[in-house]
């Protein structure tokens, strides 16, 4: 229910659209949040590694990302149920909060002990990081825009790679300068600024309770007399707009679809890359001869060509089945993943070549990913199912990101046979959401409905 002040203030139409702050400002913390959660991460694990080589192991570090898979399946619903319901401002100024905690006690070091890494990393910034970054802006996202709404959810994800290109290599140059310990303290203290983006700048409700609509479409009493009529003729008796068609779809129709058993068939073998092969690349880098701030250029190299990922899907994934996109993806990145693994010092070449082969798929993934579950299940539930499935594939997931650890970890610290397994199981990942999924039945119809009323409806 919108308050009197709402009301007063939604008479005068805003001459800038809200939606387009709300998607700066999920790139924004996109950059904040990716920088510091998966990208600073990774140098700093490289750095940890070499420096409480006493104390922490490669199989430390795994568990820590494991304990984090296994956090966001068992919080995934619960938490998606909390966003959709109470809204993404509050839980990602949370999510932030938690995050920079977490990576100030890291860095304080207060137990040299791996266990010490599992609560920090793999308890409170995975726990909070879970849901506070593109779960949170995507909701927003998809409120906002209906039409484009791939595009936007493209653009908006642009942020983390910025984060990538600066945050990397930034986070090598304090630990060569000064230690691990500072990096982590100071990436803490970057996380706060998270929060305050959420907190101040974050929409908690749709555009409807702000007087506007999805894609700043023209109310009914800004349109004309001749789109009133063509409306009328179409049998509409109100000037229609794509919430009108959304089914009454509830939490265990969704999980009885193949939509469903699809995405968390991609989530179990693909799910894998998101996080271990991030966290483990500086290392990998650095195993083949490499400073740490030359692994960290080289890690940082596949970051621009995340960009051209993200403007394909902002370019074609509106006009295209992004099914198409996301099981590419997925395959994309796996293929990626094992050219990754073979290269050597000595073979330069694959060095850069890898950048273009893992970083394009990867740009791609994550906004069409969600473009993909609002697609198939609508905005209402556009996190909480998905958020399910993840219930489902969590048990291979944690044991997968422990397994590359481990593996890493008996290879004398090479990192070929880990990131083999994993280039084959990302593949295959992609593979099964192509051969399994489909749009549930009653999104397709709601579809042609709204198509019907000259409606375009996605989600």
């Amino acid at each position: 229910m919108a308050t009197q002040a709402e009301v007063k203030w939604a008479l005068k139409r805003p001459r800038f659209f809200p939606g387009y702050l709300q998607a700066f400002l999920g790139a924004l913390n996109g950059f904040i949040g990716y920088g510091a959660y998966m990208y600073s991460w990774s140098a700093l694990v490289s750095g940890i590694l070499r420096a409480e080589a006493k104390t922490v192991t490669r199989g430390d570090i795994a568990f820590g990302a494991a304990l984090g898979r296994l956090e966001g399946g068992l919080e995934a619903a619960p938490a998606g149920y909390m966003i959709d319901s109470w809204g993404p401002k509050y839980m990602s100024t949370l999510g932030f909060i938690v995050a920079g905690i977490g990576y100030i006690l890291l860095g304080l070091w207060l137990v040299k002990a791996g266990w010490w890494i599992w609560l920090c990393y793999g308890f409170l910034i995975q726990l909070s990081m879970n849901w506070a970054l593109y779960t949170c802006s995507n909701k927003i996202i998809a409120w906002y825009f209906i039409k484009r709404r791939g595009m936007w959810m493209a653009l908006h994800t642009m942020g983390a790679a910025f984060g990538g290109m600066i945050m990397t290599p930034l986070a090598a140059a304090v630990i060569t300068a000064t230690s691990w310990n500072t990096a982590a303290i100071a990436t803490g203290v970057f996380c706060f600024l998270g929060a305050v983006v959420a907190f101040i700048g974050y929409r908690n409700r749709p555009p409807q309770a702000y007087g506007l609509l999805p894609d700043n479409d023209k109310l009914p009493h800004e349109r004309t007399k001749e789109e009133l009529e063509a409306a009328k003729a179409k049998g509409a008796t109100k000037v229609m707009t794509a919430d009108d068609f959304l089914p009454d779809m509830t939490i265990w129709d969704g999980v009885k679809t193949r939509a469903f058993w699809a995405l968390a068939w991609q989530g179990a073998f693909a799910g894998l890359y998101a996080f271990t092969f991030p966290t483990f690349l500086t290392d990998h880098f650095r195993s083949l001869g490499f400073s740490l701030q030359e692994s960290a250029n080289y890690m940082a190299l596949y970051f621009p060509m995340t960009l051209l990922g993200r403007l394909a899907v902002a370019g074609l994934s509106d006009r295209f089945n992004p099914q198409i996109f996301s099981a590419l993806a997925s395959f994309g990145i796996g293929v990626g993943i094992l050219f990754t693994a073979y290269a050597t010092k000595e073979r330069a070449w694959m060095l850069l070549a890898y950048a273009p082969l893992y970083g394009i798929p990867m740009g791609m993934s994550p906004a069409v990913g969600q473009h993909l579950s609002t697609t198939w299940f609508g905005r209402k539930w556009m996190i909480t199912i998905p958020g399910l499935r993840s219930l489902v594939d969590t048990p291979l997931v944690f044991l997968g990101t422990l397994a590359v650890g481990l593996i890493a970890d008996a290879s004398g610290g090479s990192y070929v046979t880990a990131f083999t397994w994993l280039g084959i199981s990302t593949s295959i990942g992609g593979i099964g959401l192509w051969v399994i999924g489909k749009q549930p039945k009653v999104i397709a119809e709601a579809r042609r409905k709204a198509r019907e009323f000259g409606i375009h409806m996605q989600g």
